[in-house]
């Protein structure tokens, strides 16, 4: 229990000396850039340099990246991965790519995090109202013809179990409109998370992104909707580690 508590102390130091010192360089390079970078780029990539720092920082995570040379630089991806803790937002961050996020809309509540989240350009989603998921789609198509990745967690919640479950069709709706390949991405070992309810990190921690081959929009423009998002799936189940 003490190892727990101070290897705890020693990560909400890390995260209070990376706000206190990064933000004012995130919002330095939003206000010089804003105006003429109109995929928030910089902003975006600064944000992967931000958000990746946290699993260096921290000698107990390891995080293992596998197939990470299976992203094109050059392509704009809609990026799907299974969802089972927090740490998953975290842990994508080490693709090393920039992206938006698709989130729920109670994270851009979370102070300072969520006040960013709106800068850069991420996607808020209520996932009980239909007029968010339009909006969602309105404002994801903007976004990937601009060039930019997109994250998205198909689930749309988190399993607390590990069982994958049933995948959203918003993603696939958006692949289908913009004619973005999609990049399947799973996330083993990141349950019970990194976090408890008291605010206790967990010591050792070991996860593992996977980076499976890319659909193409030929591979699914002949598809429905919901059975791409099944074929999908099915591909997770298959090459879950």
């Amino acid at each position: 229990m003490i190892r727990k508590v101070l290897c705890s102390v020693y990560i909400w130091i890390i995260v209070l000396l990376t706000v206190l010192l990064l933000s004012p360089l995130f919002l330095s390079i939003w206000l010089f850039t804003f105006w003429f970078d109109k995929r928030l780029y910089f902003l975006n990539y600064f944000s992967v340099f931000w958000g990746s720092l946290y699993t260096k920082l921290i000698p107990w995570w390891k995080i293992r990246v596998i197939g990470k040379e299976k992203i094109k630089r050059n392509t704009t991806y809609i990026i799907v991965a299974n969802h089972q803790s927090l740490e998953d937002i975290i842990v994508m961050y080490r693709l090393g790519v920039p992206f938006r996020w698709v989130s729920k809309a109670e994270v851009f509540k979370i102070p300072v995090f969520g006040w960013f989240m709106r800068l850069k350009g991420d996607i808020k989603l209520l996932r009980t109202s239909k007029a968010s998921i339009k909006k969602m789609i309105i404002d994801g198509e903007k976004v990937l013809r601009l060039g930019c990745n997109m994250i998205i967690f198909p689930e749309g919640t988190r399993s607390k179990t590990g069982q994958l479950g049933n995948f959203k069709e918003g993603a696939f709706r958006l692949a289908q409109k913009t004619k973005c390949s999609v990049l399947p991405v799973i996330i083993s070992g990141t349950i019970p998370g990194i976090l408890n309810r008291y605010g206790l990190f967990y010591g050792k921690h070991k996860v593992t992104l996977k980076v499976l081959d890319e659909i193409p929009y030929d591979k699914f423009c002949d598809l429905e909707v919901k059975d791409f998002a099944r074929k999908t799936r099915n591909i997770f189940e298959k090459e879950r580690i």
